[in-house]
């Protein structure tokens, strides 16, 4: 996946990506880096100042990343729509049990 990149006055900028945990943000500001994985630690490195573009524009692009991945998060059908009551109350229904006339029903593995 292709990094994002926010590039902040004063030489700061942040790129972000997804991995295997998630996603993380790698700040660039003052002669240094971190690697972090929450906005809150992202504005605990810059520390900008509330009501300033720089941060305004910080926190709409931070939002606009959240969306995003909530977008992706979420699937297109519902989730509920092709499982019976039973399976939804006790997460054990029909559809679990395998049926007489499958040709695996009775079937030992062996290994």
């Amino acid at each position: 996946m292709k990094r994002e990149t926010l590039h902040l006055p004063g030489g700061m900028s942040i790129e972000t990506g997804k991995d295997w945990n998630g996603r993380y943000f790698i700040c660039y500001a003052k002669n240094a880096s971190v690697i972090v994985r929450t906005n809150k630690e992202v504005k605990q490195f810059l520390k900008l100042s509330i009501k300033t573009t720089s941060r305004d524009s910080l926190d709409s692009w931070l939002a606009s990343l959240a969306a995003a991945d909530e977008s992706k998060t979420q699937p297109n059908q519902p989730k509920n729509q092709a499982l019976s009551e039973e399976l939804l109350q006790t997460g054990f229904g029909p559809e679990c049990h395998l049926d007489e006339s499958d040709p695996n029903h009775q079937t030992r593995t062996v290994i």
